[in-house]
């Protein structure tokens, strides 16, 4: 387990079958691809073990993760140093430093889970993590401007609207504009 907490429990995502399944149920929900995704590119299991398994296998950069309340695996999560992407990807963030400058990607794919706060309670064990374990600087995070709930969650634990991101995402055959929101790590008073 990388992080238990709070009722919530964060862990490594596996190269198996029950995982592949679980990621292809949360990313075939018409409800999930509005918000991740996009309802026109479900992912069924061939592209679900095509996308996930390099990441589990650390060819990517990318660590998947899967997360729980209550023990029931209710979402995913993947983080990354923007150091580790290729200097095209780099660059559609638009920062002057990508240092020690990590993002992060999420969703609850479990949707009777929504609106329970729980996003906030995986994402402050998150940022706490990545800060104190992996020595990040700052972290962000791109949400579609569409994506209130995402919004709010990602104001609640910190993050700040840093720059509108235009035409950033395609999803649903569109290329939409999305924040780049960033927390930057406290001060250590020592």
């Amino acid at each position: 387990m990388l992080i238990i907490t709070d009722q919530i429990t964060i862990r490594l995502m596996q190269d198996n079958i029950d995982d592949y399944k679980l990621m292809e149920k949360w990313r075939t929900d018409e409800e999930v691809l509005k918000f991740y995704g996009g309802r026109d590119y479900p992912y069924f299991i061939e592209k679900v073990i095509e996308t996930y398994q390099p990441r589990i296998r650390g060819e990517e950069g990318v660590t998947p993760c899967l997360f729980y309340y209550q023990n029931i695996a209710i979402g995913y999560l993947q983080y990354y140093s923007l150091n580790d992407l290729p200097e095209t990807d780099r660059q559609m963030y638009r920062l002057e430093s990508t240092d020690n400058v990590y993002a992060i990607d999420l969703f609850i794919g479990e949707t009777n889970y929504w609106n329970q706060g729980i996003g906030t309670k995986v994402l402050t064990a998150v940022i706490e993590y990545i800060f104190t374990e992996l020595q990040a600087v700052k972290i962000v995070i791109d949400p579609n401007v569409k994506n209130h709930r995402a919004i709010r969650c990602y104001e609640k634990c910190g993050f700040v609207k840093v720059k509108l991101l235009p035409s950033h995402e395609l999803h649903e055959g569109k290329y939409q504009d999305c924040w780049l929101m960033a927390i930057a790590r406290k001060k250590s008073l020592h």
